[in-house]
């Protein structure tokens, strides 16, 4: 299933279904009066996130803050395939379960076979991580934990009862620090807001790969390398800065010095890789190389740690190479850089200030339906002057850059466009923010 279709299923049957549920929950907790009081002796923690590598990472304070208080307690992921991969290399974690999550009837059957496991283990305590989801509430509930966990949202008011342990996620703080206001909810003493280090999330066979992936190419040994990455998950593909402003950028990069650029990704963003390299200038096209699809995640992170510097799209790659201790400049349109950006000055931030930036989490979809101005408007010549700053190049040894014509007449924010014959401009005469 793709996520359009999960966030529809989440929403046509899970508001009802938690609706439903909510006054069971409400009713039984009326009639029960169960104890709620957290216990340092819980054996079995259950934390639940499904979807965004980068939020898992971002959660690893936490992780070690319930370790921490909870130290005879065997502590479980359930997750989705496509994260499990942080659950694996995570020294929290003594159990990662997987639900498929690639057909509705595979969905189905494994949360089935979750809640049995639920009902059969008693876990003391479920931790839900994510923020929106009313499939992680069922999952949640469901299981019967005396004790559960989460955030609390205008978009997740259906919790009000069903949680026994509720914090409000705000918007406005960085998500690290709401991961730490919900273990403080939790009992937990807060720990440093550092991220995973390399010792926890590589392996050896993961610089093997990376060695021999650049072992192949031309001046192996000698390669000053750059790491780009021009891709962004089905879960907001508007965060996607143009193929061509990639190519402009990578021109001006290649200009400054004799660096190396790896374009990174996974096999099926290899295809967007290939329009990077194609819309690069012909002199710098045999100093761009690209990976996508001839690396696995791990050899791929391998490989950033040999990198000078990231340039990369809000992802999940960005806060892997901010745990690994890369530099990372990314670049910011439908999301909010205060709330997910890497902390330090290692890293660089960079967005264009658009009228409906951000939009993502905030409303179910960006008003700009694919049109995504803010990314389109942000200036190359501005990525190009971060990364400069984070390269110690001076400002003065910068090339001018021919910024890409990507404006349209979309009124940035305006929602009902469907409805009217024609999309509205901007004032007469000029372009709107």
């Amino acid at each position: 299933m793709t996520f359009a279709v999960k966030r529809r299923l989440d929403y046509l049957l899970g508001e009802p279904l938690c609706g439903l549920l909510n006054a069971w929950v409400r009713l039984f907790g009326f009639l029960l009066r169960r104890d709620h009081h957290l216990s340092p002796n819980f054996r079995r923690l259950w934390v639940l996130k499904f979807v965004g590598l980068g939020s898992l990472l971002n959660a690893r304070p936490l992780l070690r803050a319930l370790r921490q208080t909870y130290p005879d307690a065997e502590l479980t992921l359930i997750t989705f395939p496509g994260t499990r991969f942080v659950g694996d290399r995570l020294p929290q974690f003594d159990r990662v379960v997987v639900a498929r999550d690639d057909t509705l009837g595979k969905l189905a059957w494994d949360c089935l076979r979750l809640v049995l496991r639920a009902w059969r283990e008693r876990p003391e305590l479920t931790v839900d991580l994510e923020v929106h989801s009313r499939f992680s509430t069922l999952v949640s509930v469901l299981t019967m934990a005396r004790n559960r966990a989460g955030f609390f949202h205008s978009t997740a008011m259906f919790r009000e009862g069903m949680y026994t342990h509720l914090m409000y996620f705000n918007r406005f703080q960085h998500v690290v620090d709401c991961y730490q206001q919900l273990g403080r909810a939790l009992g937990c003493a807060a720990t440093p807001a550092s991220l995973a280090t390399e010792t926890e999330l590589l392996r050896a066979e993961d610089y093997r790969e990376a060695e021999g992936y650049l072992a192949r190419l031309p001046a192996g040994d000698s390669i000053r390398l750059i790491a780009v990455n021009p891709n962004a998950s089905p879960l907001c593909p508007e965060r996607k800065w143009p193929a061509v402003s990639f190519s402009r950028f990578i021109d001006a990069l290649l200009q400054l010095g004799d660096w190396r650029v790896v374009l990174v990704g996974a096999p099926a963003e290899r295809a967007v890789n290939e329009a990077v390299l194609r819309g690069a200038e012909p002199p710098h096209r045999n100093r761009v190389h690209n990976a996508a699809g001839e690396l696995s995640l791990g050899g791929t992170l391998a490989l950033l740690t040999q990198a000078r510097l990231l340039v990369t799209t809000d992802s999940g790659l960005l806060h892997f190479a901010a745990a690994l201790g890369v530099d990372t400049v990314s670049l910011w349109g439908p999301g909010w850089p205060g709330s997910y950006a890497p902390k330090g000055d290692r890293h660089r931030a960079v967005r264009e200030a658009v009228y409906c930036s951000p939009c993502l989490y905030m409303a179910d979809e960006p008003p700009c339906a694919g049109d995504n101005q803010c990314m389109k408007r942000l200036p190359v010549a501005k990525v190009l002057a971060a990364a400069a700053e984070l390269l110690g190049i001076e400002v003065s040894r910068l090339p001018s850059v021919e910024e890409p014509s990507l404006r349209t007449g979309y009124l940035p924010g305006y929602v009902a466009r469907r409805s009217v014959p024609t999309r509205p401009a901007g004032p007469i005469g000029g372009q709107s923010r």
